[in-house]
């Protein structure tokens, strides 16, 4: 594994964050700043749902776990794009719960050398536990 880091930490948790419950306002300004146009994202109602790219606004306080090598500090590292598993609709009042686990660490050699991968799986519950979107984050380092 590149940069010895501890097998230990992929799969490990190093933070939780509760979010406020989201407001109609909130989920009705997203829509409209990505130029949505459909009433179930921009209408007040029982219909109305986040889109479901709001998840990716979503973050815990801790970029990083505590224990990667200096090498990997996330200011360093360059966003290299998202997966996302999209669960139930956020819908307005609900409380998000954001749990950050270290997923992956691995290495590509490309044209311009190696880089090394770090993967953030952020996993997203409602308050009544139900798993609204899994992201995964990748972070390249050179």
């Amino acid at each position: 594994m590149p940069f010895s880091i501890d097998p230990a930490l992929i799969g490990s948790e190093f933070d939780v964050v509760e979010h406020p419950p989201v407001t109609a306002e909130e989920l009705i300004e997203f829509a409209r700043a990505l130029g949505i146009t459909e009433p179930v994202y921009t209408q007040p109602g029982p219909e109305l749902r986040a889109h479901p790219t709001y998840c990716v606004r979503m973050h815990g306080h801790r970029p990083y776990p505590e224990r990667l090598p200096n090498e990997l500090e996330w200011r360093r590292g360059m966003d290299a794009g998202k997966d996302v598993e999209f669960g139930v609709p956020i819908r307005p009042g609900d409380a998000i719960t954001v749990r950050s686990t270290l997923h992956d660490v691995y290495e590509k050699t490309g044209r311009s050398g190696s880089m090394t991968f770090v993967v953030l799986r952020l996993t997203l519950a409602n308050q009544r536990g139900e798993r609204v979107a899994v992201v995964d984050n990748r972070f390249m380092h050179r």
